[in-house]
């Protein structure tokens, strides 16, 4: 009896301490019905934007939503890439690190007609406590 209280408390203490948690916090704006977790298309990339730090922007242009996508790639020089998205999930633009001339021309006329509605979803790294 004491031999099997003893493996039990070492099984829950092994346990406890494998349990590190997930290295990424996600941040949700609004956090209920939250574009996200509604449009089919981001919710089936969640999964992938969960695995890196990452912030989807909501921005409404001609009267249609663009969903900019800013990503960050660890441990990679120049990898950090924005890829702007309509409201059907297809690519309007994407870019990152330095922009060449003829991209810079299209990103410029993007964004300075699109109005920007704010961070609606965010992925960044769990700090670790010292």
């Amino acid at each position: 009896m004491k031999n099997s209280r003893y493996l039990i408390l070492v099984f829950c203490g092994l346990l406890l301490f494998s349990c590190t948690g997930n290295k990424y916090i996600v941040e949700r704006t609004p956090k209920h019905n939250n574009p996200v977790d509604e449009i089919s298309w981001l919710k089936k990339r969640k999964k992938e934007f969960e695995k890196r730090e990452c912030q989807i922007t909501l921005y409404e242009k001609d009267g249609k939503n663009y969903y900019a996508v800013f990503a960050t790639t660890p441990r990679a020089f120049d990898k950090n890439t924005t890829v702007v998205y309509d409201q059907e999930g297809n690519i309007c633009l994407k870019f990152g690190g330095l922009i060449p001339p003829h991209k810079r021309e299209a990103v410029k006329k993007f964004f300075e007609n699109a109005e920007n509605k704010g961070t609606i979803w965010k992925c960044k790294q769990r700090h670790k406590k010292e």
